[in-house]
């Protein structure tokens, strides 16, 4: 770097004037503004960032099939915007059900009733219902006859424990409560279906298969009320349907 003198007499009353030539090293390089990007984990949090640090006549709120994202001034063009984003992210709950009503899931006899043990009556209706008529199974040491008789919406066994024999009836269909998106607190009533494998040979336990073909419906209605609750805790803000382009 080369340093100089300089004294520029029109400038009257000026002291000595020292010019610098040359380039500064990276660490005094000038900075570069790269904007605040901001990550809410539920509706309120996302809503209160907005509300705190976007400017409401200026501002722009994105709803996806995956994330809010808010563009909080989109007058700015000299250098990246500032921008609040939510993720939808799956509750934990959800996520012990993910197998199940995503693409269904085939359980053992004891491994379905260990799963059923996890939940209780405010998860699953008529828990205690399911949960004994699946035990059932725990002591059958023959299933005879057709154990797909259809009786009241249930599957009907004949089954043979020792010398006695008996009925045991599994329901086609039972209901689960399941929060799908962590912090929402809504839950999503849900109809999942049981379907049975039948045993190929004397002593074989049935398999169950439980599915949730309704859930692409679910998670849409999930949406739609997270989509709902931000838009009454954002009310006046521009909130549109899609995503920014670039």
């Amino acid at each position: 770097m080369e340093i100089k003198n300089l004294v520029m007499p029109e400038l009257e009353g000026t002291k000595e004037i020292i010019v610098y030539e040359g380039q500064a090293p990276n660490k005094l390089s000038p900075f570069d503004y790269q904007g605040y990007q901001y990550k809410a984990l539920d509706v309120t949090s996302f809503s209160m960032l907005v509300k705190s640090k976007g400017v409401q006549e200026a501002a722009v709120i994105f709803a996806d099939t995956n994330k809010f994202k808010a563009i909080l001034d989109d007058r700015v063009i000299d250098r990246e915007q500032d921008t609040v984003i939510m993720p939808y992210t799956y509750s934990v709950q959800m996520e012990e059900w993910r197998p199940v009503l995503e693409k269904g899931h085939v359980f053992k006899v004891k491994e379905l009733i260990d799963y059923i043990k996890r939940c209780d009556n405010k998860v699953i209706e008529d828990f205690d219902v399911l949960l004994d008529a699946v035990k059932n199974f725990r002591y059958v040491s023959n299933i005879t006859g057709d154990f797909t008789f259809d009786n009241r919406n249930n599957y009907t066994f004949c089954v043979k424990v020792k010398d006695a024999e008996g009925l045991v009836r599994i329901p086609q269909v039972f209901f689960a409560n399941i929060e799908i998106y962590k912090n929402s607190g809504w839950l999503q009533c849900m109809e999942i279906e049981v379907e049975i494998e039948q045993p190929k040979q004397a002593g074989e336990e049935p398999l169950f298969q439980l599915r949730c073909p309704k859930f692409p419906r679910y998670l849409e209605t999930a949406r739609e009320a997270l989509c709902d609750q931000m838009r009454s805790e954002l009310n006046g803000w521009l909130v549109v349907n899609g995503s920014p382009e670039y």
